[in-house]
C-alpha cells in the first residue's frame, strides 16, 4: 500500500491517534510505503516559522515522527521546481521526462540532508536557510491564492455555465483552453509559472494524448473542477488552499491513498474526479482502523 499524507491528518489530538497506532511497525516491515508531498513538507515546516502559541512544541514532537514512517521518499513540487537542481513534476513530463525508478522523487541524498538540517535547527543547534530562501516562494503562494479566489468569486457572481451543466459537460467546453493556458503560461495567468520552452509543441503532444501526462492532465481536471465548484456550490465557501490540496490529490497518479482530514475542497475534488477509480481517501481514523486488520 502506498500512501501520502495531508497536514490536517495531524492536527490536534489526531497526531497521538496515528503515533500510537501500527504504522510504523508497518513501515518498517515494508508493508505500507510512505511518500510526503513538497506541499505536506512546506506546511509543517511552516510551523516551524511560526509564532502562534504552541508552534514549536507541536513541530518539536511531530518531525521525528514524520521522518520516521517515510520510506519511500520525497516527491518533487508539482507546480513550482527547485532549478536548477530539478524541474517541477509537470514541467518534467511535458518535456518528456522518462519515468526511472525513483521518478518523481526528490534525490534522496537531498532530502537527508534537509531533514538533518531541520532536526539541528529544531534542536537550537543550527540555522535552517530553506526557511529563509522560501519565504519569498510562499509569499508568492499567497498572492496566487488571493488571485485565485478572486478569480472564483468573479465566476460565482457572473457564471460561465449552463444552470444544469454537469462536471463533465464543464470539463469537456473548457479543458483544451485550461491546458493551453497553463502550458503557454501567459502574464494574466493566475498562477504564476515559469515559461516552457516550445510551448506550442507541448500542448499539441499533450492534446494528442493526455494519458502520457498524467500529473500535469490530473491537475488541469483539479483546476477545472475548482471553477466549477465555485460555479455550482454556491453556498460553500471558497477554499483559498484548493491548489495545494489539488497539487497533493495529483500525486494520487503515483499512490493507492491519501490520509486527510478536509471535508471541503479536497473531499469535493476527490470525490468528483478520482472516486470512480480504485484510489481512496481515508481520515486518520479510518486509517487506523484499517491498520489493525493488517497483519
Amino acid at each position: 500500500m502506498k500512501i501520502i499524507f495531508d497536514r490536517s491528518a495531524f492536527h490536534r489530538e489526531r497526531f497521538g491517534l496515528l503515533k500510537d497506532s501500527h504504522l510504523l511497525r508497518l513501515v518498517q516491515e515494508s508493508k505500507i510505503l510512505v511518500f510526503h508531498t513538497a506541499t505536506f513538507i512546506d506546511e509543517t515546516l511552516r510551523t516551524a516559522d511560526s509564532r502562534k502559541p504552541g508552534a514549536q512544541d507541536e513541530i518539536n514532537r511531530l518531525w521525528p515522527f514524520l521522518t520516521s514512517i517515510c520510506n519511500g521518499g520525497w516527491f518533487k513540487p508539482l507546480l513550482f521546481g527547485n532549478p536548477p537542481a530539478w524541474k517541477s513534476v509537470c514541467d518534467e513530463v511535458l518535456d518528456g521526462g522518462v519515468r526511472d525508478h525513483d521518478w518523481p522523487l526528490v534525490p534522496s541524498s537531498w532530502r537527508t540532508n534537509v531533514e538533518a538540517k531541520v532536526t539541528r535547527f529544531l534542536e537550537g543547534s543550527g540555522p535552517l536557510p530553506e526557511l529563509i530562501s522560501t519565504r519569498r516562494i510562499y509569499d508568492q503562494i499567497e498572492q496566487i491564492k488571493k488571485e485565485n479566489k478572486a478569480l472564483r468569486v468573479e465566476l460565482r457572481e457572473n457564471p460561465t455555465g449552463t444552470k444544469n451543466e454537469t462536471l463533465l459537460e464543464y470539463y469537456q467546453s473548457v479543458v483544451l483552453d485550461a491546458a493551453y493556458l497553463l502550458i503557454h503560461r501567459p502574464a494574466e495567468l493566475p498562477i504564476k509559472l515559469p515559461p516552457l520552452d516550445s510551448p506550442q509543441t507541448k500542448f499539441d503532444a499533450w492534446k494528442k494524448d493526455p494519458s502520457k501526462f498524467p500529473h500535469f492532465t490530473a491537475f488541469v481536471g483539479f483546476l477545472i473542477y475548482s471553477l466549477y465548484d465555485a460555479e455550482k456550490n454556491q453556498n460553500s465557501p471558497l477554499d483559498r488552499n484548493w491548489q495545494g490540496d489539488a497539487e497533493q490529490l495529483c500525486f494520487l497518479v503515483d499512490v493507492d491513498l491519501i490520509i486527510s482530514s478536509e471535508s471541503r475542497f479536497m473531499k469535493r475534488a476527490f470525490e468528483a474526479l478520482w472516486q470512480p477509480s480504485d484510489k481512496r481517501m481515508l481520515t486518520p481514523e479510518e486509517f487506523v482502523d484499517e491498520l489493525s486488520g493488517i497483519q
